[in-house]
């Protein structure tokens, strides 16, 4: 981890990210880039006198947050090298084009959460940013120590083990120098062997240079729920998911368990985007899986 990015915009929700990123940079000796979006979008039906005057005018806005920029970064008490970017394209643009333009290895936000109509209609910046960015990312919900970052879980769909993704995770681990609890939510529609699948796991884990770890089995009829109670019952310091930044129709219908996590965990989430072109690791115990799924067919109770 050589270089992080960091989207600000001096609320006290992204001055939390920040503090986690610094912290990060100095324990990994890394640098920091301060990303700050004053995008405005031109709309053909709204009279703007005429486009120069338009354009005057954002140079202008650039100019005076380049300045206030500057001077925020003056009062950083750190011994990290820390840059600044002032992009006149959205965030989630000018982050889909610096990270693998200039090489980030990383990207820090903060998340306030968001449920109810403003989750299914608004979103955020921070859940569209997980869903698209080329490079790993930390969604910080708080003001949170790194050092406080002992005990990682990672949620686990074992049809969708990627070996990049492990590979992450190993290197993850080496970052925050904590032990790993990986999680199967079980189903009522998964059949698999229970202790076969625990088997086969912790072998290819081992493979990918992960160490410390726990594979811990919970059921729960939804994987979210399983992954939030799980997390809060044992106290995890971070939460660490792969996502597969589905797009159109599949999104709607059947959302995206990361970016679920994101909008309402209480610790730090980290996410990595999976390329669709990877094949996910082909289980044994998967394959060879038999027997019925465990829903049971429940009467209607009527009145005469």
């Amino acid at each position: 981890m050589k270089k992080i990015l960091v989207p600000i915009d001096f609320s006290d929700i992204s001055r939390n990210a920040l503090h986690f990123a610094l912290s990060l940079a100095e324990k990994n000796q890394a640098s920091v880039t301060l990303l700050n979006s004053v995008h405005f979008d031109y709309y053909s039906d709204y009279q703007y006198g005429t486009f120069s005057s338009a354009k005057t005018l954002m140079d202008d806005v650039k100019d005076a947050m380049a300045k206030k920029m500057e001077d925020f970064m003056k009062t950083l008490d750190t011994s990290v090298e820390v840059n600044m970017v002032i992009s006149d394209s959205s965030l989630v643009t000018s982050v889909k084009e610096m990270v693998p333009e200039q090489g980030y290895d990383l990207i820090v936000i903060g998340t306030q959460g968001c449920t109810g109509l403003e989750e299914a209609l608004i979103g955020s910046n921070t859940e569209k940013i997980v869903r698209h960015s080329p490079c790993p990312v930390i969604s910080v919900p708080s003001k949170t120590e790194v050092d406080q970052i002992n005990r990682i879980l990672i949620p686990l769909d074992i049809r969708e083990i990627k070996p990049s993704f492990l590979d992450k995770v190993a290197a993850l681990q080496k970052h925050f120098e904590a032990e790993i609890e990986f999680l199967w939510v079980k189903t009522p529609h998964n059949v698999e062997n229970e202790e076969s699948v625990s088997e086969e796991l912790t072998k290819l884990i081992q493979s990918h240079g992960v160490e410390h770890f726990d594979f811990t089995i919970v059921r729960n009829v939804f994987p979210s729920d399983g992954i939030l109670w799980h997390a809060e019952d044992t106290n995890a310091d971070m939460i660490a998911m792969a996502t597969h930044a589905r797009r159109g129709i599949s999104h709607w219908l059947s959302g995206s368990l990361t970016e679920d996590t994101v909008n309402h965990i209480k610790v730090p989430v980290w996410s990595f985007r999976m390329e669709k072109k990877e094949k996910p690791v082909s289980l044994k115990s998967i394959k060879e899986a038999h027997g019925k799924p465990e829903y049971k067919k429940i009467e209607v109770l009527t009145t005469d």
